[in-house]
């Protein structure tokens, strides 16, 4: 049987930087690791983790104590996986979008002309 990813949203007012340090941070104290991430601006931060149902438990925990608010669908679902997980150390995919709320403009970046 195929591994679903467990796809989790949530929001910060604390500044982007910090953030995706917290979030390494927690994934890393819960037993998991970030595979990668995708930067969309200084709008969101797309995470790709992957983490046992244990270490998902321990994640979802310490996201308060961080500026981090799940939605009430990724809460739900997130302890759904918890409570029927047979494996609970078995390392599953998560992927996690953070939007930053914030008054900042976009960010923009000079793209060089390539020749030809």
């Amino acid at each position: 049987m195929k591994t679903r990813i467990v796809m989790l949203s949530a929001v910060t007012r604390t500044d982007r930087h910090t953030a995706m340090t917290e979030v390494n941070d927690a994934v890393l104290k819960s037993g998991g690791w970030v595979e990668g991430h995708t930067l969309l601006s200084n709008i969101a931060t797309v995470f790709r983790l992957e983490i046992s149902a244990e270490g998902l438990e321990a994640f979802l925990a310490r996201l308060p104590g961080i500026g981090i608010r799940l939605d009430e669908d990724s809460l739900e679902a997130a302890r759904k996986v918890v409570s029927t997980s047979g494996n609970r150390s078995a390392e599953r995919p998560v992927s996690l979008n953070l939007t930053f709320i914030h008054d900042e403009p976009d960010l923009r970046r000079t793209v060089p002309a390539v020749p030809g």
